[in-house]
């Protein structure tokens, strides 16, 4: 099993946010390229936000999971190692899946804070 396919389906909202926060990360950066400052500010926060919701997703899906092996074990009586780890895949991946965009989310917006901060100093206020 590949590792996104163990995320169970709690990868389809993952990549959802990945891809908004692709484009607001764009968006933002070429806003600021061009100087133009209508809802350059909104843009940058909301990556952060967007890093917030996949660390939720993140979250959930590790809730999900254990939920899963629990159901797979009350299910079996006797669970073998591998049933169980289908549950904790599900578990594990998803949040380091979620946290790893929220890293990425983190990351972008201090950078795009910094090169706004560095443009019009008067805006960070």
């Amino acid at each position: 099993m590949s590792f996104f396919a163990s995320l169970g389906v709690i990868q389809y909202p993952l990549w959802i946010v990945l891809v908004l926060m692709l484009v607001q990360i764009s968006r933002a950066t070429v806003g600021l390229v061009r100087r133009d400052p209508a809802g350059s500010g909104l843009r940058i926060h909301s990556i952060l936000i967007l890093g917030a919701l996949a660390a939720c997703l993140g979250l959930l899906g590790s809730l999900v999971g254990v939920w899963k092996m629990a159901d797979f074990i009350s299910r079996a009586g006797e669970v073998s190692a591998g049933l169980a780890w289908s549950g904790i895949q599900v578990a594990l991946g998803s949040s380091i899946v979620g946290f790893l965009l929220l890293g990425i989310a983190a990351v972008a917006w201090l950078g795009l804070q910094f090169a706004q901060g560095r443009r019009d100093p008067a805006a960070t206020r």
